[in-house]
């Protein structure tokens, strides 16, 4: 038995368990893990390949474990504490209900059961890990099932909205400073970490925002299109928001990004004239992958108001920052921005 790896962190262990994968049939069976590039290999040895083989990743969970403990005398120290970490994050079925999306309250609920300290939220996941391509929970009436008091005012989508502070501001600046009728808003924040998104929508509740402002936790590459037409039949969608998203720096998981061709296309299914992306980065290379995304996938359907690539918006057209903006800028760095307005041509079929 051979585990090698440098610092490995037990929340990264749900990771190594979603992604790991068989690459041999024979008695080399070779897991590798994609986050940490920490790799296990069980060699010459007659343990059960139906195990490791399995389908069911708790069993291959399991059957590694097994097998690391019986031999964990001769691993080395990186190896012990993997196994260590391993153990920590062992769950089985019995206790997350694999019916149900990540974000199902019972499943939120048992995941802080295994330790999750609610003080330090993960920063990191992988939005193509095979859980996070569930379609997540919403009640058949929404929006029109009490969430909104207004589900027919115009929509404010806030992607990867993180614990909702952005938002919740700019829902209490609306309050502070009435608009006019025409100018009323819902809001709506996504966020794909589960934990994070029911931290978003506990909070509404504490700032007396109930009936204006919701969050859903969810995978926007997945649901968004979903949520959408489940809004329009009261409402429109008139603004999309993507600010700081996860840069997602190593080539090898850029395809992680959030801002996809599918995801312009959506956006562009169910935004009217008028309507507006806003994008913005402290990441240069990550604001202009998105703007390209967009221009390239959604060049029949939005207008950047800026022409020039190499040039920005100064200011946040919207007026409230986000907790992430306003720490960039009192260090002294650049936000990049700009703004997409959809134009009048509908998609065809």
């Amino acid at each position: 038995e051979v585990i090698s790896g440098d610092k490995i962190e037990t929340e990264e262990a749900e990771d190594w368990k979603d992604q790991t994968s068989i690459l041999h049939h024979t008695k080399l069976a070779t897991f590798v893990e994609d986050e940490m590039q920490t790799c296990v290999t069980v060699c010459n040895e007659p343990i059960s390949l139906l195990d490791v083989s399995s389908s069911n990743v708790d069993t291959r969970h399991s059957a590694v474990i097994a097998f690391a403990t019986f031999h964990s005398s001769s691993l080395p120290s990186a190896g012990r504490r993997f196994l260590t970490t391993l153990k920590s994050s062992d769950h089985s079925s019995d206790t997350l209900d694999p019916t149900k999306s990540p974000w199902a309250p019972e499943n939120v609920i048992e995941q802080e059961k295994r330790g999750i300290n609610k003080s330090r939220f993960r920063q990191h996941v992988n939005p193509l890990a095979r859980k996070f391509q569930m379609q997540t929970e919403i009640n058949e009436e929404w929006p029109n099932d009490g969430t909104f008091k207004t589900p027919s005012l115009p929509l404010h989508v806030d992607i990867g909205c993180g614990k909702g502070g952005f938002l919740l501001e700019l829902a209490k600046h609306r309050i502070d400073n009435p608009p006019s009728p025409e100018e009323k808003r819902n809001y709506l924040g996504l966020e794909i970490r589960p934990s994070v998104a029911q931290f978003a929508k506990g909070r509404l509740g504490r700032r007396g925002l109930l009936g204006m402002v919701d969050f859903i936790g969810c995978n926007a590459n997945v649901d968004l299109d979903r949520i959408l037409t489940k809004y329009r039949k009261y409402g429109s969608v008139v603004t999309i928001s993507i600010q700081f998203p996860d840069p997602h720096f190593k080539k090898a998981h850029q395809k992680r990004r959030v801002v996809t061709q599918e995801l312009v296309q959506t956006m562009a299914k169910h935004m009217p004239e008028g309507g507006t992306v806003f994008i913005q980065s402290d990441v240069k290379d990550v604001l202009d992958n998105m703007r390209e995304t967009i221009r390239e996938y959604g060049k029949e359907y939005f207008d950047d108001t800026i022409d020039n690539l190499n040039e920005y918006l100064e200011i946040n057209p919207i007026g409230v920052p986000t907790e992430r903006e306003i720490s960039v800028l009192n260090e002294g760095l650049p936000v990049y921005r700009t703004v997409f307005v959809r134009n009048c041509r509908t998609i065809s079929g």
